[in-house]
C-alpha cells in the first residue's frame, strides 16, 4: 500500500506521456527495450521502478537503468543529490534547469547535477525526452522548495505548536476513552449482578453470570486497546510529519502497522481452500470420536452386551480408538497445514519426532503394558489386589499407570510396565461367585485331640461376621512338627474388601473358642516345665476352683554299702 504522496509521484510520472503535445496522446507508447527483451524472453523479470525520495516523500519514479546501473541505484543517487542541494545554502535559487547535451538531458540546480534523462527513459515512457525532462524539472524544483521551507524557523515553530496541541488532544482523548470504558464496565457489572441464573444446556452449565461478565470485560479492554492503538498511530503519523527530520518516518509508520496485517490477511485468504479441507477432516474426526464414544458408553452401562467383550473393556478401548482417529486426522491434514512443505517445518517435525522417540521409550512400554493388562482382565476398578508389595483397592487405571489405595488410605501409583513384570493377586475377582477363601494357622501340642481342634476352629469361623456358612469352613493339618501340629482353618467370604476386618474377627473368635474349651495355644514350641506353672489361659476362662499344680519331685533312695 502506497501513501498519498507516493501515489501522486507515480501518477505524475505516468501522466507525463499524456501532457505531451502532438500525437503522443493518441498513439500507443512504443515498447521499451526492457519490454522488447521481455517479449523475446518471457521468463525474464521486468525491472521494477524505483522512487526518487525527497524528505521521505516520493517525487518521481525511475523506470529504467542507465548503462551498468539499475533503476534503484539511479533513484538512490538522485535522492542523495537532492538531499545535498536542500542542505546547501550556497544555492540561493533552487530552480532546476534543463540542459540538452546531444542525446541526453541534464537537470541541474545551480552548478549541481541532479539527474540525466536518457533516450532509454524516453523509450520506457513512450514520450519525447525533452518533454519528460521539463516535467521532471518542475516536480523536482517544487520538492526542493517545499523541503527547504520545512526547515524555516517559522515553519518549525508552527510545527512545534501543532505538535503540542496534538499531544494535548491525544491525552484528552485517551482520558475520555478510559472514562467511557469505565462507565461501560460498571454498567455491565450491574447487569451481571441482576442476571437470574446461568445459561444451561441439558442440565450442564454453559455460561455463568460471572464468566459472561469476565468475557465482556475482556472484550471491552481489547476494544479500548485497539482504539487507543489506532489513535496513537494517527498521532505519531501527524507529529512526525510536522518536522523534516522525522517526516520520512511518518510516511512509513502506517506501512509498519498495515503491512503485517495485509500480509497476514493475504496469507489467510490464500489458505482458505486448504483450511476448508482441514475443517472438513477435523469435523469428520470429531464426529467419529463422538459416535465411537457413544457406542462404548452404551457397552459400559450395560445397554449393549457382547459375550466376549466385558463392560470394563469399553473405556480403555474407547481411548485407544480415539487416539487412532486423532492420529488418522493428523496424518490426513498434515499436507494441508500452513508451510507444511517448507524446509523449516520439515526440520521442526523431524526434531520433534526424534525428541518424542527418545523420550517415549518408557512411556511406550507402559502403554503397551496397560493395553495387555486391560485385555487380559487382570483387575478392574474397585478390586482388592496385591501388586508386588502394594496391597489395596484399584482406584484408577490408564494406559501409563495404575493407582491403588491401601488400607491406610495411601495412594500408590505404579507404572504399568512394573505391574506387568510382577505378580498380580486379585482377591475380588471370584469373591462374588466362588467366594474368597480366608485362611489362618494355629499350632497346638500333641496332647490336644485333633478332632476337638477341628471342631473349635470351624465353630470359631462360623461365628465370625462375614464368613459364609456355605461352603462350610474346613480345616487342614498342614504339618506335624516336633512339638506341635499346624492346623489351618479355611473359610469362605463374599466381601474381599473387608478381608482385613474378617481376619481380625476370626483370630479373636479362635482365641475365645480355645480359651472356653480349655485348650492352650502354645506355639511355636512347648518347652515349659508344667509343674508349678499356671495354664496359658486367661483367668476368666479357668474354673473357679482352679489351682496351679505344685512342684512334684520324685527320687530314689540311695543306701551306703554295708549299712543295715
Amino acid at each position: 500500500m502506497f501513501s498519498l504522496a507516493a501515489r501522486r509521484a507515480m501518477l505524475t510520472t505516468a501522466l507525463v506521456v499524456f501532457m505531451l503535445p502532438g500525437t503522443a496522446i493518441a498513439q500507443n507508447p512504443p515498447a521499451s527495450a526492457e519490454a522488447q527483451s521481455a517479449a523475446q524472453d518471457p521468463e525474464a523479470e521486468p525491472e521494477r521502478a524505483a522512487p526518487v525520495v525527497v524528505g521521505g516523500e516520493p517525487v518521481i519514479w525511475i523506470t529504467t537503468g542507465a548503462g551498468p546501473y539499475t533503476a534503484q541505484f539511479r533513484a538512490d543517487r538522485i535522492s542523495q543529490r537532492l538531499a545535498e542541494i536542500v542542505r546547501d545554502r550556497s544555492i540561493l535559487d533552487p530552480s532546476v534547469q534543463v540542459f540538452d547535451s546531444g542525446e541526453a538531458s541534464e537537470l541541474r540546480a545551480g552548478p549541481r547535477l541532479i539527474m540525466v534523462v536518457t533516450p532509454r527513459d524516453a523509450r520506457s515512457l513512450g514520450a519525447p525526452r525533452p518533454a519528460i525532462a521539463q516535467q521532471y524539472a518542475r516536480e523536482l524544483e517544487a520538492a526542493i522548495r517545499a523541503e527547504r521551507l520545512r526547515y524555516a524557523p517559522a515553519t518549525l515553530i508552527r510545527s512545534g505548536i501543532y505538535g503540542l496541541l496534538a499531544t494535548i488532544v491525544l491525552a484528552l482523548v485517551i482520558w475520555l476513552i478510559r472514562r467511557a470504558t469505565r462507565a461501560v464496565r460498571g454498567r455491565v457489572d450491574r447487569l451481571v449482578e441482576r442476571a437470574p441464573a446461568s445459561l444451561r444446556l441439558l442440565q450442564a452449565e454453559v455460561v455463568s453470570p460471572e464468566g459472561f461478565g469476565r468475557a465482556l470485560d475482556r472484550s471491552i479492554r481489547l476494544t479500548r486497546f485497539v482504539i487507543v492503538l489506532v489513535i496513537l498511530q494517527l498521532y505519531l503519523t501527524f507529529v512526525f510529519g510536522l518536522f523534516p527530520w522525522t517526516r520520512a518516518v511518518s510516511f512509513r509508520l502506517f506501512e509498519y502497522v498495515v503491512t503485517p496485517a495485509r500480509v497476514a490477511a493475504a496469507a489467510v485468504i490464500g489458505y482458505l481452500p486448504d483450511a476448508l479441507f482441514v475443517v472438513v477432516i477435523s469435523a469428520m474426526v470429531y464426529g467419529a470420536i463422538k459416535l465411537v464414544g457413544l457406542f462404548f458408553r452404551q457397552i459400559e452401562r450395560g445397554r449393549l452386551v457382547f459375550p466376549r467383550f466385558p463392560a470394563e473393556w469399553a473405556d480403555p478401548t474407547n481411548k485407544i480408538v480415539r487416539i487412532l482417529l486423532i492420529a488418522f486426522g493428523v496424518v490426513a491434514v498434515f499436507p494441508y497445514l500452513p508451510a507444511s512443505d517448507s524446509p523449516a517445518f520439515a526440520g521442526v517435525s523431524v526434531f520433534m519426532g526424534i525428541l518424542v522417540s527418545l523420550a517415549s521409550s518408557s512411556a511406550l512400554s507402559n502403554m503397551i503394558a496397560g493395553i495387555v493388562l486391560t485385555y487380559t482382565g487382570a483387575f478392574r476398578i474397585g478390586d482388592r489386589v496385591k501388586l508386588g508389595e502394594a496391597f489395596g483397592d484399584i482406584i484408577d487405571t490408564s494406559l501409563l499407570a495404575t493407582r491403588i489405595r491401601t488400607i491406610k488410605n495411601e495412594d500408590i501409583t505404579i507404572p504399568n510396565s512394573i505391574v506387568l513384570g510382577g505378580s498380580v493377586i486379585n482377591y475380588s475377582r471370584n469373591a462374588g461367585t466362588l467366594g474368597l477363601i480366608l485362611h489362618t494357622s494355629v499350632t497346638i501340642g500333641y496332647d490336644a485331640p485333633w478332632r476337638k481342634i477341628h471342631d473349635l476352629l470351624i465353630s470359631a469361623a462360623l461365628a465370625t461376621p462375614g464368613v459364609l456358612p456355605e461352603p462350610k469352613p474346613f480345616v487342614w493339618q498342614t504339618a506335624l512338627n516336633d512339638f506341635y501340629v499346624t492346623y489351618e482353618i479355611n473359610a469362605h467370604t463374599a466381601s474381599a474388601r473387608e478381608m482385613i476386618d474378617i481376619y481380625a474377627a476370626l483370630h479373636a473368635r479362635i482365641q475365645d473358642a480355645f480359651f472356653e474349651a480349655g485348650v492352650e495355644i502354645m506355639s511355636p514350641h512347648y518347652t515349659s516345665i508344667r509343674d508349678g506353672n499356671s495354664a496359658a489361659i486367661p483367668a476368666a476362662f479357668r474354673p473357679a476352683d482352679y489351682v496351679a499344680p505344685v512342684f512334684r519331685v520324685e527320687g530314689t533312695r540311695v543306701e551306703k554299702a554295708g549299712s543295715p
